[in-house]
């Protein structure tokens, strides 16, 4: 019975309709200061409340399944995972280095090339077309101070 009662749904809809409700709670102490039901400081934090609330509601009633079991990667794809955690980890030392603009030139080749596993050429291409549609979003449109690194782009 225990067993039935603490399964990872229910405890995951009780907190999910919990936090709803404190953020409901947040929501109608700020609702003073707006002039309108769906403007206003309260309406995402009300928002997000009330679809915690029905979702955890929805958990906590959903029909159990038969459990299935996790399989871990292994071979070729525990290799790419880790390799890509590994080259996001580099892409964080190297913006500081080689500047923003380089070091994503870099990193997105070398990540469309190992997770899509398509040709250099493609590969190189596709980098060079992000790194631009990037800059051009950040740099030129949003102003976003970035890191220039040593090449100071």
């Amino acid at each position: 019975m225990a067993s039935r009662l603490f399964t990872e749904k229910k405890v995951g809809g009780s907190v999910a309709v919990l936090f709803g409700l404190l953020s409901l709670y947040e929501a109608s102490k700020l609702y003073s200061y707006s002039r309108h039901l769906l403007t206003g400081d309260h309406a995402l934090p009300g928002m997000i409340g009330l679809l915690l609330v029905l979702f955890g509601i929805s958990l906590y009633f959903e029909r159990a399944e038969d459990e299935r079991k996790v399989q871990f990667p292994s071979g070729k794809t525990r290799i790419t995972l880790l390799l890509t955690i590994s080259l996001i980890f580099l892409y964080c030392y190297l913006i500081s280095w080689l500047g923003y603009t380089v070091s994503t030139l870099a990193v997105s080749i070398a990540l469309v090339k190992m997770i899509g596993q398509y040709r250099w050429l493609f590969s190189i291409l596709f980098g060079i077309i992000m790194t631009a549609v990037l800059y051009a979003i950040f740099i030129v449109l949003l102003k976003t101070p970035v890191p220039s690194g040593i090449f100071d782009i």
